[in-house]
């Protein structure tokens, strides 16, 4: 689903996340364009922090923007959370839920990752199966352009992240509906934000 909605991606290959981050990687080598016309893009830096703080940098630009992490890599970027949290930026971080790896390396399905950024100020969303990951993205892009607060769509690593499954994908054009595009003006959805934009602001 980022494919289809979003435009920007920031991230760095950690199991059980890699998968997505490749098949956003894919889909900028292939050309592919976004529901509104846009052609991906892409940065794989050094590490998760440097990806938190890129998918951060995308997302004030004013670009729809997402990233892909798991375990460890959360734990990396943790601190990097808050600041997009405080920035009001409204991407979505994509979590692939592992255990962390602690007297013994462990890549299974847990949620210490999930839970390690409660703190954080992103509102956090959890698919139990691959339609509700799909559905829950789009959702989640929603959320927070309308609330202008980072969001968290994680799934369970393996047993969700690998698994295959029939699953409904919704046309693009109900993608781009139900999205919109960035660029577009609308009218502001609470009184504070009224009070510091005025009565429309850019999604």
């Amino acid at each position: 689903m980022e494919t289809a909605g979003s435009e920007a991606a920031g991230a760095y290959p950690i199991t059980p996340s890699t998968q997505m981050g490749e098949g956003w990687a894919m889909a900028v080598a292939q050309g592919a364009t976004n529901v509104n016309g846009r052609r991906l893009l892409f940065f794989e830096p050094e590490g998760e922090h440097a990806a938190a703080g890129v998918t951060a940098g995308m997302s004030m630009t004013g670009l729809r923007s997402t990233n892909f992490s798991s375990g460890q890599g959360i734990a990396y970027m943790h601190e990097s959370l808050y600041a997009a949290a405080g920035k009001r930026l409204t991407y979505v971080l994509n979590v692939a839920a592992r255990a962390m790896t602690k007297h013994a390396l462990n890549v299974h399905a847990g949620h210490d990752d999930y839970h390690a950024v409660d703190d954080t100020g992103f509102f956090q969303l959890f698919a139990k199966d691959v339609q509700a990951a799909a559905d829950l993205n789009l959702i989640a892009h929603r959320i927070a352009e309308l609330s202008l607060n980072p969001g968290i769509v994680a799934q369970d690593g393996f047993l969700t992240s690998h698994v295959i499954e029939t699953m409904l994908m919704p046309e693009r054009e109900l993608v781009k509906e139900y999205l919109g595009d960035p660029s577009d003006m609308i009218e502001s959805p609470t009184p504070a934000q009224r009070l510091v934009f005025g009565e429309t602001r850019r999604r």
